[in-house]
């Protein structure tokens, strides 16, 4: 979203003024923008995707199946069977589940009893196997989940695929292995990686088996036992899904840990007995704050590609539709991403839980598998009457009104729009208004914030670059706070109180006043500063009255006026933003403020000796400082009041030069100087015999 100032949308601005301008109070016109993948998908999206050219287009319109309450809170992976009945495996709590999906109802198909199953697969006579948190492989049945095989030296099965022959090959860890289960339940090691956790795994109809790890992101090639060379070396630390393509393509998703994550994956399951941890990356909560994730290919000459990539959330799932369309599954904000050959990006789904934990769209099935909640969502539809676009909550900033609404647009659109004070959609908020024209305003009252809500209603709909424009209700701004002081005055510490020790004051006729404004609306201000002598009446302007003093700043000159207090006012109006009508004003005004171009003068002044005797007086005070300096130097050095602090307007000085004058006969010539608060001062010369 952008908030663009109308000389960006002038054309725009003047058509719509008619319908804004009689009863807004605030004439500053502004718009929200909406044309990007980012601004577009910020909201709820029911039936439409999002590209990266700032369309939105009618999408996938998804079904909801929870699973079983008491079947686990979170899936990380599930496989379609012949009968178009869908599987799924179950993490924690009461995990450890393979659930079956038909006709839109869920039941448990099988009870593992481990903590979670982390992987199931298909063999070519149709039996299903789950790999779990454990070392075992089961394989499953109607109400039945039985040991096919123990994994010696794993401690828990990551992945799990079978090949065309029958055989599985499983991931691992922590010993970072992918070992062969031939159909008899017999395992051996086929590849030991160098890595802890072997996370992803993928057999193509050659025989060649992918592998990615977790630790170093390495992606393996397997095309014999103990025989494999390192596809590619990501950046980041785990290879989290591997899928196949046509014409030999490989797709990969890896992830980097995001700022101040942790380095390596954090487990969240418990086994089922024992309470221990399972080691390794436990699907699908992988790190405990969002990372980044980057989708690549390899052709068919092993040469990388990335298309994609997210730094604010990391990627879990991965597959490639009938199309040979790339679609990735996030671990956070739970959303479905495409990206084309030109690398433009789309967002296909929306759903409401946090991850998605597999996608199923290679079968007579087209699902979406959300988890935490685990919920399966059938795509039932591409577009249709449910295809529904629904930007975020637009924050105006201050209750606004809505002018004329515009967007670019294809098929049949209907597009609403409705208003509220909370930042969360209540039920505060207005309803939804009936739908608006082309350009058309519509009926909603004033409110903070805002939502725009398009209806794709066949497959060809498309909506991009809906702009809003509105204007805020006019606010005062406040002076809050005056600082006036004359430029050459010492600056006070922190506790109030000039530092001791310094150099005098250098005298400065310039007097700089600096304000603060509390200006809810961002109206651009107009200043006056007016200046009057303390016990008068007329107020004299600082500036001339064509100025147009927009900053809140101003050096007052005070060379030609008579000493004494003075009080300086400053009035903030909005003028610039308002019509004469609706124009704000305040104003404040500082305590006195001492205004003194002139020096001290010495009453008297005498030697006696070695003794300085001197009566200073100054038109307004306090003297601040006596010092001299002796036969010429430069060096001047302080001497006290007589009464021990300089502290009024008429001070004396009697005081003992001994220290401070050379030894010996004299005479001495001894420039004694006096100085006032504002940094006014006077040289007087006097001998010393």
């Amino acid at each position: 979203m952008r908030l663009r100032a109308p000389a960006r949308v002038a054309a725009l601005v003047v058509a719509m003024f008619a319908a804004v301008v009689g009863d807004a109070r605030a004439v500053g016109t502004r718009t929200f923008e909406l044309d990007s993948l980012e601004e577009l998908s910020g909201g709820d999206l029911k039936g439409v995707s999002v590209g990266a050219d700032g369309v939105v287009r009618a999408g996938w319109t998804l079904g909801s199946t929870p699973l079983p309450a008491d079947a686990g809170t979170t899936a990380a992976c599930a496989v379609e069977l012949p009968d178009g009945s869908v599987l799924v495996g179950t993490g924690p709590s009461s995990g450890g589940k393979v659930v079956r999906i038909a006709n839109d109802r869920a039941a448990v198909f099988a009870d593992t009893k481990e903590s979670a199953v982390n992987a199931l697969a298909i063999g070519p006579a149709g039996a299903v196997y789950a790999a779990t948190t454990s070392n075992r492989i089961y394989k499953v049945t109607q109400g039945k989940a039985e040991v096919f095989a123990t994994l010696a030296g794993a401690e828990t099965v990551l992945a799990l695929v079978a090949d065309k022959a029958g055989a599985l090959y499983a991931g691992t860890g922590s010993a970072g292995k992918v070992m062969r289960i031939g159909p008899d339940g017999a395992a051996a090691d086929y590849f030991t990686t160098k890595e802890p956790f072997v996370v992803s795994l993928a057999v193509g109809d050659d025989g060649v088996v992918y592998a990615g790890t977790s630790g170093k992101a390495l992606l393996y090639r397997i095309t014999a036992p103990g025989h494999a060379t390192v596809l590619y070396d990501f950046s980041g630390e785990d290879v989290h899904a591997i899928a196949l393509g046509s014409n030999r393509s490989v797709w990969a998703i890896a992830n980097e840990a995001a700022s101040g994550a942790s380095d390596s994956a954090e487990p969240t399951q418990k086994h089922a007995t024992g309470g221990r941890s399972p080691p390794g990356p436990t699907p699908p909560t992988v790190r405990t704050k969002p990372g980044k994730g980057s989708l690549w290919r390899f052709d068919a000459r092993d040469r990388p590609e990335r298309l994609m990539h997210h730094d604010e959330f990391h990627y879990i799932s991965l597959a490639v539709d009938s199309r040979g369309r790339p679609l990735v599954g996030t671990g956070a904000e739970g959303r479905v991403y495409t990206v084309d050959d030109a690398h433009v990006v789309s967002l296909v789904a929306d759903t409401d839980e946090r991850q998605i934990g597999a996608l199923l769209l290679a079968g007579k099935v087209q699902a979406v598998l959300g988890s935490d909640p685990a919920t399966l969502h059938r795509v039932l539809s591409v577009g249709g009457p449910d295809a529904v676009w629904t930007s975020k909550p637009l924050d105006a900033g201050l209750r606004a009104r809505f002018g004329h609404m515009t967007w670019l647009g294809n098929g049949a659109l209907e597009v609403s729009m409705r208003t509220g004070d909370t930042k969360t959609p209540d039920p505060s908020w207005s309803s939804w208004s009936a739908p608006v024209a082309l350009g058309g305003t519509p009926i909603s009252p004033v409110g903070r914030f805002v939502q725009v809500r398009a209806r794709l209603k066949d497959a060809t709909s498309t909506i991009a670059d809906v702009v809003l424009p509105f204007v805020t209700e006019n606010l005062r701004a406040i002076v809050i706070e005056i600082t006036a002081r004359q430029k050459g005055t010492m600056l006070q510490t922190k506790e109030g109180m000039a530092p001791s020790g310094n150099e005098p004051p250098k005298h400065d006729s310039v007097v700089h006043v600096t304000w603060k404004v509390d200006n809810p609306d961002d109206d651009e201000l107009r200043y006056r500063v007016e200046f009057r002598k303390e016990g008068g009446t007329r107020w004299v302007g600082a500036t001339r009255p064509d100025d147009v003093l927009t900053k809140a700043e101003l050096d007052w000159d005070t060379a030609t006026l008579p000493e004494g207090r003075y009080r300086v006012r400053v009035d903030a109006s909005d003028e610039i933003s308002n019509p004469p009508g609706d124009i704000t004003h305040h104003a404040l005004e500082t305590a006195p403020v001492l205004v003194d171009n002139t020096p001290p003068f010495f009453k008297a002044l005498s030697m006696q000796g070695r003794r300085l005797r001197a009566e200073i007086v100054d038109g307004l005070g306090p003297v601040m400082r006596v010092d001299i300096a002796v036969d010429g130097r430069n060096e001047w050095r302080p001497v006290a009041a007589a009464d021990g602090i300089f502290d009024t307007a008429d001070e004396m000085v009697d005081a003992d030069l001994t220290a401070l004058l050379p030894a010996g006969a004299g005479p001495h010539f001894v420039a004694v100087r006096a100085y006032d608060a504002s940094g006014n001062f006077v040289v007087r010369d006097v001998e010393s015999h």
